[in-house]
Order: structure tokens, then C-alpha cells, then sequence
């Protein structure tokens, strides 16, 4: 078992943009605008250099703890932590989380309401942070709920009539699921008399009934699996993520919506334990359900003509993957499940963020009019090429490791049920595929007659340098995924108890 040792990193990281959204809201009243992007900025950058200090303590075997208040003063306490799981979640969070905010600067300019934006954006960066740094279920269920209250200011930023509607919709589900879940942790308080996430299979044996057991997992799926766009519970998020601002829809594709999966990987492990999960055979419905989400996101997306929506019907087809491979229970399964998490955040990032720089730029949303977008905005199309690459599975793109070692994964489930979806996940690139590349051939290989007299240029360097960056990540951590599951692998470990 990893050590625990005492360091006040996690909760600054999550603190300081908690805090540090007050001064952003009122830095361009009594300072300048720019004075108050920056401040947003530095604070997104050092609550990824906070993270990055993380990872030496982290990979030497020790387990980051501090014990704000102790649960010897309240039945549940108030701490944070940061082990390998809660560690991999933050780096790619608040390395993402900084991109945006600095492509926001330039994607924003023109825009309304930017004290309240930032001011939101920074705010949700410290709950999403929360989430993640946690040693306490119930307090992660507080910054999930505050998480996506934040969140929602981001959603309806427009204030259209659409974007009110989607934003209701979206919070209806956050606090409406987020009810099953409170549940199944009060419940799971009662029975095992703890919330602490430091431990593996809190949850003991013979502390309930199959049935009841049963019913709290499935209560944890529908709170957690919601955020996660699981079908059927993924009916806001098409609505929701087109309409916000392309920083923010990146930021709620990207990252926020893996929250949900984080907490699914949570409930699995470590509320439940392997062992239980297997005993009440919860994880094969569970799978089977990850692999309907798998092809029916990508089945939508295909009929999608709005770049958005698409994009957005394709991240419910995402986070099936790490759904199923948290389900299948096995080692390369949860190792492939958690890779997908962090290389998503790079993928799915980079293509909401180049749709950004297309309608910045041109004013465009239709795919159809996407011809010869290529030659105008050729290196913002070179990036949505490398993460769509990855999205289909074409090696050596991060995304392509990811899945391969998802479909190890469920070869090593053993049972035909498991085993068959390999074939799902194989599928799934296919259908990819027939979406993204329409759009590559069409960018490069199309006329000029779909962008008529739109800009002929790139975005500027605050939108393009993030761009850049994810693209980058994208063929990095597919070349080098030793880097990433360095700190993924001992995760595994932990939360199967090795």
C-alpha cells in the first residue's frame, strides 16, 4: 500500500481558482480587460504547475493527504487527496483547463458578459478540481453538484432562447440525477460507516442484501452517468455543449463530462470492490450499456450536419469506451479505460476548439460548406486532422493506444459476452471513420464554393498556440504512452488492490 504523507498541493489546487474567480469578476472594473484575462490565465497555468508538483511525491509511492477538517469533528470530514487516479485526472484537467483559457482570450474579444465568463470558467475549474482531489465521497459530490451549477452560467453564456432551453435541460439532469446519487452515498454512509476514498471496496461483503446492493449501484450509475452522457441519460448533452461558447464546449466534451466516468471508476473500485461487483454481476449490464452508448452516439453523429452537434453526439460514443473498459474489470481494461480519459481530453479539446476557430473565423457551422476549408485555415484543419485521426484509432495517434489496449482488455474478461466487445470497439472506429473523413477530404480536397469570401487565415496565435498544443499532445502520448501510463499503471495497481 502507498504511504500517505502531508501536503497542502491538492487543496490549494483546488482553492485557489476557487478564490481566485472573485478577483477575476471585478479585475476589469478596477483594473483593465487585459489585466483581468491574464489574471485568469495565471491562475488556470499555476493550478497546472500545483498538479505538476504533484507527480515526483506521487511516482515515488506516496499518496498526497490533508485533513482540513477532521472526521473526528463532523461524521464525514473534509480532506483532500491526491493518489494516481485523482493525480491523472488533475494534470490533464488544468493543462486543458489553461488552454482554454488562453484560446478564450482571442475567441472572446467580441463577446458579452466576459467578466462573468471568466469569472465562471476559473470557478469551475477549482469545483471540477474538487471532484478530483477529494478524499471523501460526499464532499465529491459537492463539488459535482457545484461543478455543474457553475457550469450551467457557461451553457446558457449566449442568453438566447436555445441557449436558456439547453441550459434548463442540462441543469435539470445535473440536480435531478444528482438526487440518485445522494442517495446511494447516504446509504452506503450508513452501511459501511465510512466515505473514504483512500480505501478499496469500502463496501463489506455481508453489510446488505444482494438486492439492496444492487439498487445503490445502479442509483451511483444513473447520478455519476448522467454528467457522462450515458444512454439513455444523455439527452442534454446534444443540446447543451453546441450552444456554449467553443471554449467552454471543448472544456464540457473534454473534461468535465469524464468527471462522470471518474466517478463510475470510483463507485466500481473503490466503494464496491471487484470482488462484490462480480458477486452481484452488475458490470456485464454495465457493460452491455457503454457498448449501446459506443455505436449509438457514433450512429447519430454520421446524420449530424452541424460540426457541434456532431461533435457533441461523438462524446457520448467517447465515454463509453471508459465505461466498458471499467466494467470489464481487468487490468488492461481499466488501464485502457483511464488512458482514454486522458487522451480524450486532448482529442475531443483540440476538435471543439478548432470548430471555434472555424465559426470565429468564417462564420461557418454546416459540414457541408466545409470545402476548401483546408486551404484558407490550413493549420487549424491540420489539427482537426491529427485528433480526428486519433478519434479513428490510426496509429501510432494516442487515441489508437488507448483502444488497443481497451480491446486486450476485453480479451482478458475471458467470457464470450466480454470478448465480443472487441468487436464493438472495432466498430465504433469504423463508424468513426465514415463521420471524420468526409470532412478531411471535403476541407482539403473540396473547392472554395462552401466558404465563399471568408476570412483567408488561421486564427490568431491565442487561439492557435492551444490548438497547436493538443495536436502535439495527440502524437506524443500516442509515440511516448509510456509517459501517461507511468502514472496510470500504478493506479491499476491500487485500485485492484495489488
Amino acid at each position: 500500500m502507498n504511504e500517505m504523507i502531508i501536503s497542502s498541493l491538492p487543496m490549494i489546487a483546488v482553492l485557489l481558482p476557487l478564490f481566485g474567480s472573485i478577483p477575476v469578476l471585478y479585475a476589469e472594473k478596477y483594473v483593465s480587460e487585459q489585466f483581468r484575462n491574464a489574471l485568469a490565465v495565471i491562475i488556470a497555468a499555476i493550478t497546472f504547475l500545483l498538479t505538476m508538483m504533484m507527480i515526483p511525491p506521487i511516482m515515488s509511492g506516496y499518496i498526497l493527504e490533508y485533513v482540513l477538517i477532521s472526521a473526528e469533528t463532523i461524521p464525514v470530514g473534509v480532506a483532500f487527496m491526491a493518489d494516481h487516479l485523482g493525480l491523472i485526472m488533475a494534470v490533464f484537467t488544468s493543462f486543458a483547463w489553461m488552454l482554454a483559457t488562453i484560446y478564450s482570450i482571442g475567441y472572446m474579444d467580441h463577446e458579452h458578459a466576459k467578466n462573468r465568463y471568466y469569472s465562471f470558467l476559473i470557478l469551475t475549474l477549482g469545483a471540477t478540481m474538487g471532484i478530483v482531489l477529494t478524499k471523501n465521497l460526499f464532499a465529491l459530490y459537492i463539488f459535482f453538484e457545484m461543478m455543474g451549477i457553475t457550469s450551467y452560467v457557461l451553457v446558457i453564456h449566449e442568453e438566447t432562447p436555445e441557449a436558456m432551453k439547453a441550459g434548463n435541460k442540462y441543469l435539470f439532469f445535473c440536480i435531478g440525477f444528482g438526487l440518485f446519487l445522494l442517495l446511494a452515498i447516504l446509504v452506503t454512509y450508513i452501511i459501511a460507516g465510512t466515505l473514504d476514498l483512500g480505501q478499496v471496496g469500502m463496501l463489506p461483503h455481508a453489510g446488505a442484501s444482494k438486492l439492496l446492493y444492487t439498487i445503490i449501484f445502479w442509483a451511483f450509475i444513473a447520478g455519476f452517468g448522467a454528467k457522462a452522457g450515458l444512454i439513455p441519460m444523455h439527452v442534454w448533452l446534444p443540446e447543451a455543449h453546441p450552444i456554449a461558447p467553443s471554449p467552454a464546449s471543448a472544456l464540457l466534451s473534454g473534461v468535465m463530462i469524464e468527471t462522470g466516468v471518474y466517478g463510475i471508476i470510483r463507485v466500481i473500485y473503490n466503494v464496491f470492490g471487484t470482488a462484490l461487483i462480480s458477486e452481484l454481476g452488475v458490470h456485464t449490464i454495465l457493460a452491455i450499456i457503454a457498448g449501446i452508448s459506443i455505436v449509438g452516439g457514433s450512429a447519430v453523429a454520421i446524420s449530424q450536419k452541424e460540426i457541434k452537434r456532431m461533435l457533441a453526439y461523438s462524446s457520448i460514443s467517447q465515454m463509453g469506451y471508459p465505461i466498458l473498459g471499467a466494467a470489464l474489470l481487468t487490468s488492461s481494461g481499466l488501464t485502457g479505460a483511464i488512458f482514454h480519459l486522458f487522451n480524450h481530453a486532448f482529442m475531443k479539446g483540440a476538435l471543439f476548439l478548432v470548430a471555434g476557430a472555424i465559426i470565429h473565423q468564417t462564420g461557418i457551422r454546416n459540414i457541408d460548406d466545409f470545402k476548401g476549408m483546408g486551404k484558407k485555415m490550413p493549420l487549424t484543419m491540420l489539427v482537426f486532422t491529427i485528433a480526428a485521426f486519433s478519434m479513428i484509432g490510426v496509429p501510432p495517434l494516442n487515441g489508437f493506444m488507448s483502444k488497443w489496449i481497451l480491446c486486450i482488455g476485453a480479451l482478458e474478461a475471458g467470457s464470450a459476452v466480454l470478448m465480443s466487445f472487441m468487436a464493438v470497439l472495432l466498430l465504433s472506429s469504423l463508424m468513426n471513420a465514415v463521420y471524420y473523413m468526409p470532412i478531411i477530404i471535403r476541407a482539403f480536397l473540396g473547392g472554395h464554393e462552401g466558404i465563399g469570401k471568408a476570412k483567408n487565415v488561421d486564427p490568431g496565435m491565442s487561439m492557435l498556440i492551444p490548438l497547436l498544443l493538443l495536436a502535439l499532445g495527440c502524437i506524443l502520448f500516442g509515440v511516448f504512452a509510456i509517459l501517461p501510463l507511468s502514472i496510470i499503471t500504478p493506479a491499476v495497481n491500487t485500485l485492484f488492490g495489488v
